[in-house]
């Protein structure tokens, strides 16, 4: 290259607003999953999750209308994540006592991370606290455990489960993501998971 000619300078396109909002949402609810999981539901605090975030009291509160609304859409994201892969995952297994062995090490894998098993309890406790924020949860829970129930009922019998779809998961989730089971009792979750499941299909 010449002397004379200068590199073009590369600059990035600027953000739209839009994307500009969609960031700094990301960001807050980045900064306040980390916030969470140290301090703890209860323990956090917004101002905390704005200055970590690098922003404002009043920034927070430009898009979310409270802590449990932040908590909440964490959780939402998380499940919108895990469900499909659940899913794709047990629809692929093939047969019952592989969809079982699938879904017990799920249940041991999601058990040894105990700082989100702590904040998920939070979060239950949480929504019964709050009548309406309750509601909201259980409308999300069931959503999602319901298609993963419905993707578990092929390798049943007749493909009849033996509870609802939403109780069968809710079962699971349970065992995978109390940290009694997990850890005060000493028993572990991916083998209680298999017990049930294998007791279910028996019986069926």
């Amino acid at each position: 290259m010449p002397l004379f000619m200068k590199q073009a300078k590369i600059t990035k396109p600027r953000l739209t607003r839009v994307e500009s909002r969609a960031l700094t949402r990301q960001k807050l609810l980045d900064c306040a999953q980390s916030v969470f999981l140290r301090e703890g539901y209860s323990g956090a605090t917004i101002e905390e999750i704005s200055e970590e975030a690098g922003y404002t009291r009043g920034a927070f509160y430009a898009h979310f209308k409270s802590k449990e609304d932040v908590l909440l859409e964490i959780i939402s994201s998380q499940a919108d994540k895990v469900t499909p892969i659940l899913i794709e995952r047990i629809e692929a297994a093939s047969s019952p006592s592989a969809m079982v062995k699938f879904l017990s090490e799920w249940a041991q894998e999601r058990s040894q991370t105990q700082s989100l098993s702590f904040m998920m309890l939070e979060a239950m406790q949480q929504a019964q606290r709050s009548g309406a924020l309750d509601e909201r949860y259980a409308a999300l829970f069931n959503r999602n455990w319901r298609s993963v129930g419905e993707a578990m009922r092929p390798f049943f019998p007749d493909q009849r489960l033996p509870c609802t779809a939403e109780e069968l998961v809710a079962i699971i989730v349970a065992l995978s993501y109390n940290p009694v089971v997990s850890g005060a009792s000493g028993h572990k979750a991916g083998r209680l998971v298999e017990l049930v499941l294998a007791a279910f299909l028996k019986d069926a």
